[in-house]
């Protein structure tokens, strides 16, 4: 009798191949869920990988993610896209924190989000350009991946990833869109093959790495744009910037990466154990479009050696982990 229960439950549950839970999205109606959250809500509370598969459409809803090994995949950045208006400021006025002030917030770890757009449209409808999120890590989350996405909002802090502890987080692929501080990790971040389209003449980049000296952040093989005079890139805390083999328009100022400081109310200062760390290296000398951009590495370092296994050293493989998911999907089909 236990047997044919066991055999029963198999059949019943949302489990397929390899023990994954596979869950479907559709907003034709032709899948169990019609909305991304209420199949994220669904989900068990066990350490099972779940993949939710979200049909093409443009999805007005806010994402809350709470259970760790999630990947939302959709049917392409150009077809599936998740779509909310919301101004951080408006937000905080009626609740005690940045939890639901993005259109995807992250509380949970190993969380993917593939094939999709997500789009903070706040600024486009009113042409308030201030904070809005469209993408949301805190302190719990790390091991973060984007792939094959496009990641905008109408204002500052479009992609923030904010676990500054031990957050690890991997980008590939994408489009980033935005305005001040428009990408901005704590902790470790890897970028590759992507995108950033800034809309305002201030910093593209920004990083936090103030806890620990090893704290970086690499951008390689990906292509800077934005309104004629946009800045490259700034810090508060200490940080560390490595930009490998990137392409940057003319568009760009004449501008290094920067340490902003607050001479009228100094004691808003952070700490600057580790001084000015912006490495850079090209293969092509004509992306050398100012002096600052000279390959300077540190010293023992390699372009070939900055991968996302050496920025993570052996902590996690997420080359390894986009891979697997994205057969997963696929056998899941």
């Amino acid at each position: 009798m236990k047997q044919f229960i066991y055999l029963l439950a198999i059949l019943l549950s949302p489990v397929c191949v390899s023990d994954v839970i596979t869950l479907k999205v559709a907003q034709s109606g032709g899948a169990p869920f019609r909305s991304i959250q209420q199949a994220i809500n669904s989900l068990p509370d066990n350490d099972k990988q779940a993949i939710i598969q979200i049909g093409p459409g443009v999805y007005a809803e806010k994402i809350y993610l709470t259970r760790n090994k999630v990947a939302l995949i959709g049917a392409g950045a150009d077809n599936t896209e998740i779509r909310e208006a919301e101004l951080r400021t408006n937000w905080l006025k009626q609740h005690p924190s940045d939890w639901g002030a993005a259109v995807v917030n992250i509380r949970a770890s190993d969380i993917a989000l593939l094939n999709i757009s997500i789009v903070n449209s706040y600024g486009e409808l009113t042409g308030d350009n201030e904070h809005q999120f469209a993408v949301r890590g805190f302190e719990q989350a790390t091991r973060i991946i984007t792939a094959n996405c496009r990641i905008i909002a109408g204002g500052a802090d479009t992609l923030s990833l904010w676990n500054k502890t031990d957050g690890m987080y991997y980008h590939d692929n994408c489009y980033f869109e935005g305005h001040t501080d428009m990408v901005c990790p704590r902790g470790w971040a890897f970028f590759s093959n992507s995108t950033f389209m800034n809309k305002k003449t201030y910093a593209t980049l920004w990083h936090d790495g103030e806890l620990k000296e090893q704290q970086k952040m690499v951008v390689r093989d990906s292509h800077f744009d934005g309104v004629p005079g946009f800045m490259l890139g700034r810090r508060h805390y200490d940080a560390q910037f490595f930009l490998i083999n990137n392409q940057y328009s003319g568009n760009m100022a004449d501008k290094p990466i920067f340490r902003h400081t607050y001479p009228i109310e100094p004691q808003r200062d952070r700490a600057n154990l580790w001084g000015d760390r912006y490495y850079f290296s090209h293969t092509d000398n004509k992306q050398v479009i100012y002096p600052w951009l000279q390959t300077h590495l540190p010293v023992g370092v390699t372009a070939e050696q900055i991968t996302a296994k050496w920025i993570f050293a052996g902590r996690w493989d997420p080359q390894l982990q986009l891979k697997t998911l994205l057969k997963l999907n696929e056998e899941n089909q």
